[in-house]
């Protein structure tokens, strides 16, 4: 729930129920309803007003800071975090698995405030200034990537974790469109099943809203000491849904705040976009970069940005003026980035509008071929299209309608470009009601795009594509130092313009030292080498690499993939006076980038960019370039031995705890690859809810368009191995992998995991990879000419294949041997958190986690989880080890295994490789060389990683669901049935959220709760699709029965 401040996002009026009493008295006026000039006159008005707000960020007391002092961090912490006021209890048998785990997070915290102390007191050696100075904390929503000073003092580390929206937060929610801001209230309707949420405006208003609404906040906004002294305190568990009087008001009065210092400045915000696009030659900007330049506070010593700057910041970036040239991620709640428009995209706009406006000749010419095109399409007679040629002010026009597509259909933020798509469309008189999917339409039926094309990868604002150039000069001059590092085929493919690339090589190397230099080491250190083109000339860690042998290893993966990035064996430990209890050896073994790439090589550095591989059903962006990751990298089976790193861990045989643990750079020979189905047919399925009949049920639920092609990639398939039943010893062997794995499972268990599944579709195109259709041709594109897409939804199987579930147990040891290794060696990293439900709740949970977990599979029924699921906080990224809740983790968990497609990973590899060649170098602990990478650089990575990997995550989502309505489509269109049985997730007032138990999309049910009954969490029903649009992407049904 949120009580709204509303009235603000329009800037129509600045009368005095919008400004704020403090505002009122002095601006008794309303001012014109163009957002620049509202400001231009707020500009004017707040100089009358008197404002002094200098570089060093003084002002009068009218525009006080509400940024709360270090020393109400620990009433905020407190406030905010029920987990805080946690006690630690002794160790003992007696302890529910909750109270072992934040004994163990206690423990983790206690340590990682030792370290910091060790390294601080360490740079004071040194001379240098510390990370924690002095100065005032900074706060911004993705504080890790810019704040100078701890911003976790300020908040408390489980607040910077947590990205959700939480009570007492100020927020900013778009309805259609228009800004409201307000005070958010989160309120658990058993009715409904599901959260509302509602926000609190001036009045004390309360509307609702959807979470997904909010693309600003201030965590904690509430309870800051300047703010409860206006409107007192708020107990958030004794009154949920009752915020104080008046806390509507004091959102309205910040954001009047904030708005006025965007009029006095506006001159310079309007330099923004040539300064950072021209000057600093950047595509993506972000609220706290802007905020720093306008305020004059990019300085290291500047004065810390205020709370109302950074909104200033971000409301200028969102006023419909600014739209035109700053693209609002997807995930600019999280992240506060913003895409810029190149200059030639904002220019065609610009220019196209003008037209539009004067009703230029050029846009008669276009409306009249685009007639003609219309026409043939849908009569069937393209025989017309042949004549037809774009001209330049065609493609101009044309590429203003692809915006449109794009962008058009957001609620959130409303383009300017829909605005003017009618005066475009509507002489055609071909297009009734105009939206945004009229401009798909056009686009279609003049032939521009397919009606499979997916905007989703644009409409994302992530440059997938980037650097593709750049990775080919890169590869060219890495072939002239090192031929071996690439197959023959890519060395002689590259060859040809290997002597272009190094006569550019100066330029693009001194290109980059201007422009990277987001890493930087710390001190000296064998991994690193200072040249960003030079490779090494030997591997660092040859002299500490293990040999395995001819141990057999095994990697196991889908048929698809193409990156072999991990594998595994076990060495049984014999009984001995050192190992008296019985034990096995784990080995974990990792493809190994950083045996070739530095720290700080071009090619690191690009992988820094791309933060992970980008999987989309259409086609895949790989973070390294194929011709590493699926050569010399990969862990296939080629008959040449592979560099690994290996993570080591000796488990107890009989409790499943890890007894030892070793991280070793490593050589292994024999590797047998192998896919998860053929593994499947020779492994146990009693660690599977419902067996084998369960991976049937998954093995078959398969949808397709068109149904008679088959989808088999017998590409991947040729390049992987299969299991010969007939192969006793290869059978046997496989089947200890899994009783080892489920040891350690089992210990998982007994330590609170637990696992539940709601599925999830899967999309399988063929031709794989799609190609690219050619949107920038002289002439229309007859795809009706083309092989349509086959399109192919299948059911998750991870949780109904045995072999699945054995390959993420072995992946969940490597996790946490890198953990352990890290914090006994104070080691800066990543680690992946969990926290555990609040408190309040957290008694529940224990209950049916004891009382209705399977003991064997670690399942929970999706009907006991249901009703829970929205209390489950989800996982993050942190520099502190708080522990894995659902995993039953307490040590702490990294992720180390898929360095050829995480960046995050490849970082870990460089911090453990560093401080392990230290270690064999010296045998002194006091000469160790520092690590890689500092703590202070893992701080602001982990924010970055963190915003992009939802922002992939979002993507990918997205896209699934495009091809899914795509799909579906194509069968109502065709008369094939879109009836499914389903899943209730939760009820609603007007119908119901229901899940395919088919293929495992969600969706939306509107039905007559009089015609269907009493619908619960977890009813069986029937339904069908029957309102589809995948260019949105959009799917809602009808009910048909309660079964």
């Amino acid at each position: 729930m949120l009580k709204i401040s509303s009235g603000h996002g329009s800037w129509r009026k600045l009368a005095p129920s919008c400004i704020g009493s403090r505002f009122s008295k002095v601006f008794p006026l309303t001012i014109p309803s163009s957002p620049s000039t509202n400001l231009r006159n707020m500009s004017k008005l707040s100089k009358k007003y008197a404002v002094h707000h200098t570089s060093s960020g003084s002002r009068s007391s009218a525009f006080k800071d509400v940024h709360p002092i270090k020393e109400e961090a620990t009433k905020i912490r407190l406030l905010r975090s029920s987990t805080a006021r946690a006690q630690t209890a002794p160790a003992s048998r007696s302890l529910t698995a909750s109270q072992l785990y934040m004994e163990g997070r206690n423990n983790s915290m206690e340590n990682m405030r030792r370290m910091s102390q060790k390294n601080a007191r360490k740079t004071e050696q040194q001379q240098e200034r510390p990370l924690q100075d002095d100065r005032k904390p900074t706060y911004t929503y993705q504080a890790p990537k810019v704040a100078p000073g701890d911003v976790a003092e300020l908040f408390g580390a489980e607040s910077i974790q947590n990205r959700e929206v939480c009570p007492g937060d100020f927020v900013e929610i778009r309805l259609q469109g228009k800004a409201v801001h307000g005070i958010y209230v989160q309120n658990f309707d058993q009715s409904e099943g599901r959260f509302q949420t509602t926000s609190i405006t001036w009045g004390d208003q309360i509307i609702g809203h959807r979470t997904a609404d909010v693309v600003f906040r201030i965590p904690g906004y509430l309870f800051m000491e300047r703010v409860k002294a206006v409107v007192g305190d708020w107990d958030v568990d004794a009154n949920p849904a009752s915020p104080p009087v008046g806390s509507g008001k004091v959102a309205a009065e910040f954001a009047d705040e904030a708005m006025v210092l965007v009029g006095t400045f506006y001159t310079k915000f309007n330099t923004v976009y040539n300064t950072f696009w021209h000057d600093r030659k950047q595509t993506m900007v972000t609220t706290p970069e802007v905020a720093r330049f306008v305020f004059g506070k990019e300085d290291s010593n500047s004065a810390p940005l205020t709370l109302q700057e950074l909104y200033a910041a971000h409301l200028f970036l969102t006023q419909d003026v600014s739209l035109v040239r700053f693209v609002p991620s997807v995930a600019v709640r999280w992240t506060g980035e913003f895409a810029m428009r190149p200059p030639k995209d904002v220019l065609l706009t610009e220019t196209v509008i003008d037209w539009l406006r004067k009703g230029d000749p050029r846009i008669r010419q276009f409306v009249q071929k685009a007639k003609v095109l219309i026409e043939g399409y849908r009569q069937g007679d393209k025989s017309g299209w042949n004549d037809v040629t774009f001209t330049d002010s065609d493609r101009t026009l044309i590429e203003f309608v692809k915006e449109t597509a794009v962008n058009g259909y957001s609620d959130v933020f409303i383009q300017p470009h829909l605005t003017y798509l009618p005066k475009l469309l509507r002489p055609m008189g071909m297009y009734e009601d105009i939206e945004a999917g009229s401009a798909f339409q056009l686009l279609n039926e003049i032939g521009v795009w397919s009606n499979w094309h997916n905007m989703e990868v644009k409409r994302s604002g992530i440059p997938l594509a980037r650097g593709q150039d750049k990775e080919q000069a890169i590869l060219s001059r890495m072939l002239v130092q090192d031929p071996t590092c690439l197959p023959q085929e890519n060395a002689e493919s590259l060859g040809g313009s290997r002597q272009k690339t190094l006569l550019q090589g100066d330029t693009a190397v001194s290109s980059r030292r201007k422009s990277t230099g987001r890493l930087e080491q710390t001190n000296f250190n064998p991994m690193v080498l200072q040249d960003p083109t030079e490779l090494y000339k030997q591997d660092p860690c040859d002299p500490i690499r293990h040999d395995f042998g001819q141990q057999p290893v095994y990697a196991i993966d889908d048929p698809s993939a193409s990156e072999l990035d991990d594998a595994f064996s076990i060495e049984p430990v014999p009984i001995t006076t050192l190992t008296p209890e019985p034990s096995t050896w784990i080995h974990v073994h990792v493809a190994d980038p950083t045996s070739i790439l530095p720290p700080f090589h071009e090619m690191s550095r690009l992988a820094a960019e791309r933060i992970q591989t980008v999987y989309l059903p259409e086609r895949t962006w790989p973070m390294l370039p194929r011709s590493l990751t699926e050569g010399v990298l990969s862990l296939k089976n080629d008959g040449t031995p592979k560099k690994v790193m290996t993570f080591s861990a000796r488990i107890s045989d009989d409790s499943g705890d890890i007894l030892d643990y070793k991280i070793r750079p490593g050589l292994v020979h024999t590797i047998v690859t192998l896919n998860y189905d053929d593994v499947d047919e020779v492994l146990s399925w009693d660690r599977v809810q419902g067996g084998e009949n369960e991976g049937a049920r998954v093995r078959n639920s398969v949808m397709s368009s068109p149904e008679e092609r088959s989808t088999e990639r017998e590409y991947y398939r040729a390049t992987k191995g299969s299991v010969n039943t007939e192969d006793r010893a290869l059978v046997k062997h496989l089947r200890e992998l899994q009783s080892v794995s489920q040891i350690h499972q089992d210990y998982r268990l007994r330590s609170g995991a637990f696992n539940f599944s709601l599925g999830r579709p899967i999309i399988d195109i063929t031709p794989y990879p799609l190609p690219p259709i050619v949107e920038d041709g002289p002439t229309p594109v007859d795809y009706s000419q083309w092989e349509q897409p086959h399109i192919s939804c299948r059911l998750d199987p991870t949780f109904a294949s045995p072999a699945r579930l054995m390959v993420a147990e072995y992946m969940i040891v490597a996790g946490r041997v890198a953990a352990l290794f890290s914090q006994d060696h104070h080691l800066p990293t990543m680690f992946r958190n969990q926290s555990p439900p609040a408190e309040k709740y957290r008694a529940l949970f224990e209950e049916i986690i004891r009382n209705k977990t399977d003991l064997k599979t670690g399942m929970l029924s999706i009907f006991d989880m249901l009703p829970l699921r929205p209390y489950i906080p989800g996982a993050e990224i942190s520099t502190v080890p708080l522990g894995h809740w659902s995993m039953g983790v307490h040590g702490g968990y990294c992720k180390v295994t898929s360095p050829l497609r995480r960046y995050s990973d490849m970082l870990s590899h460089w911090q453990l490789k560093g401080i392990l060649l230290s270690q064999h170098q010296s045998t002194s602990a006091s000469t160790l060389s520092s690590p890689v990478f500092g703590l202070d650089k893992f701080v602001r990575l982990s924010g970055v990683i963190r915003d992009r990997e939802r922002m992939l995550g979002m993507l990918e989502a997205r896209s699934v669901r495009f091809w899914l309505s795509e799909m579906l489509l194509r069968r109502e269109k065709a008369g094939l049935s879109n009836v499914f049985d389903g899943l209730v997730l939760n009820p609603t007032r007007d119908g119901y959220n229901v899940m395919s138990t088919l293929l495992g999309f969600q969706t939306v049910v509107k039905t007559d709760p009089e015609e269907t009954g009493v619908i619960e969490i977890g009813s069986r029903v029937r339904f069908e699709v029957d309102n589809i649009n995948p260019q949105r992407p959009y799917l809602a049904a009808k009910h048909l029965a309660r079964l």
